[in-house]
């Protein structure tokens, strides 16, 4: 077999190999000379079938999938003689030869980039330094009161906090649209529900009361048949219903769990809760710091066959089906940083010799387990499924690889309040009100 291999623009490989015509005609002989015995011909005894026969009836179907395997096989063999690494699968041409006694075929593929793992040292990462207070506790508290709350009706005007139900009618230049119509459509007055004015609209209203809003709907209104366009709303106010919060007794304590403590078992639950929210969240932000940074330090080409590859689970996975309906080039950006990553932490793993040992591993499905209410059983699914078990040591060598670039790096503390690390938009909007 002779093999040569010529580079083309990027990371494309053309690889031409050539073996003897003769290093397929024993194999086609062999399993002509097999059919023989199992064919099935009209005229002709079962086993007694010359070959002469069956090469006339089934000769180029035999040919065909002999030559096939062949050019599975001298591909696999060509690449590992000349030590490469191919991505994505070979498109394989057969060249018409004078010389019958030569097989030649083109292989085109893409390989894989060569990577040089980049220093991180002169990088710096930011690291929040977040406390939680009383302060912090009793809000979230408040807020998991306000999630339970519910809203009995009034016979009153509706004010900021009310939820008012109504049936409404919109119409553009006098025509419907999608979504223009909604019945017994509950609407809490100051959560910005309903575009900018409806929920104004609304406030002094009581139950029977029948409203017109000329409204607009925002430029970068999510459906951009409407964006930017004037709009008339016909209400009907059904009902007006005042909100009332749970009291923080036994009975709304049992609903988490709580039955033993009283309000300060609850608290601590409520703190456990939101420590565990926090670390996750800043571990989160380091982690995508990171990943970022990593990505920008290592500039390479990514193989176009993986990216389409990427971009087809991608389309996949939004769906939730195995079929990609969805446009692939949707996707292509994202693909293609994703695989740029997943090249470069591969790389990164193997030059550091980087590993998950089953301790780590098997602690992270522990920890991934205690949010469960049975997490012997999740531990148990996760130990016995390779694909899951896989997607774990996967996650770890993650986090051991922004541990190496924390080691590599700066990293600096900013201490930052439980609301401004958590809700910065809300931090945002709160320092604007002042």
């Amino acid at each position: 077999m002779q093999v040569s291999v010529e580079p083309k623009e990027g990371l494309e490989r053309e690889m031409t190999v050539e073996f003897p015509t003769a290093d397929i005609d024993g194999e086609v002989k062999t399993c002509l000379q097999s059919l023989t015995k199992t064919v099935k011909i009209n005229g002709f005894r079962p086993g007694k079938i010359p070959v002469s026969v069956v090469k006339k009836r089934f000769g180029a179907q035999v040919e065909a999938e002999v030559l096939n395997e062949k050019l599975q096989k001298s591909y696999f063999e060509a690449i590992a003689q000349e030590k490469i690494n191919p991505a994505g699968q070979p498109k394989i041409d057969l060249v018409d030869e004078d010389n019958k006694d030569i097989i030649r075929y083109k292989a085109t593929f893409e390989v894989y980039p060569e990577i040089e793992v980049a220093s991180l040292s002169e990088q710096t990462f930011e690291k929040a330094n977040v406390e939680i207070t009383d302060a912090d506790i009793d809000a979230t508290i408040e807020n998991i009161r306000k999630q339970n709350q519910v809203f009995n009706k009034v016979d009153r005007a509706a004010e900021e906090g009310d939820q008012v139900v109504v049936d409404f009618v919109g119409t553009i230049d006098d025509e419907g649209f999608n979504g223009n119509e909604g019945k017994d459509v509950p609407i809490i007055l100051g959560q910005a529900q309903m575009i900018e004015g409806f929920e104004e609209g609304l406030k002094g209203a009581k139950a029977g009361d029948e409203i017109t809003l000329n409204l607009k709907f925002p430029e970068d209104y999510h459906y951009a048949d409407v964006a930017g366009k004037d709009v008339q709303f016909d209400v009907k106010v059904k009902a007006v219903n005042e909100s009332s919060l749970p009291e923080l007794n036994d009975e709304f304590f049992a609903k988490f769990g709580i039955t033993e403590g009283g309000e300060e078992a609850f608290c601590e639950e409520v703190k456990k809760n939101m420590q565990l929210e926090l670390d996750k969240a800043i571990s989160g932000k380091l982690k995508n710091q990171i990943m970022d940074t990593i990505l920008e330090v290592h500039d390479i080409t990514v193989p176009s066959a993986l990216v389409q590859e990427e971009a087809v689970n991608m389309a996949k996975q939004m769906q939730g089906s195995d079929e990609a309906d969805l446009p692939t080039h949707l996707f292509e950006d994202q693909a293609k940083k994703r695989v740029a990553l997943g090249l470069v932490l591969a790389e990164i793993v193997k030059a550091n010799e980087i590993k998950a040992n089953p301790e780590k591993v098997r602690q992270k499905v522990a920890e991934l387990a205690a949010t469960y209410e049975n997490p012997q059983e999740v531990i148990n699914y996760y130990m016995s499924n390779k694909d899951k078990l896989a997607e774990i040591e996967s996650f770890v060598l993650e986090e051991m690889v922004v541990d190496w670039a924390c080691d590599q790096a700066k990293v600096e503390e900013k201490s930052l309040s439980f609301t401004e690390f958590m809700n910065p938009e809300k931090d945002k909007e709160a320092d604007a009100a002042e």
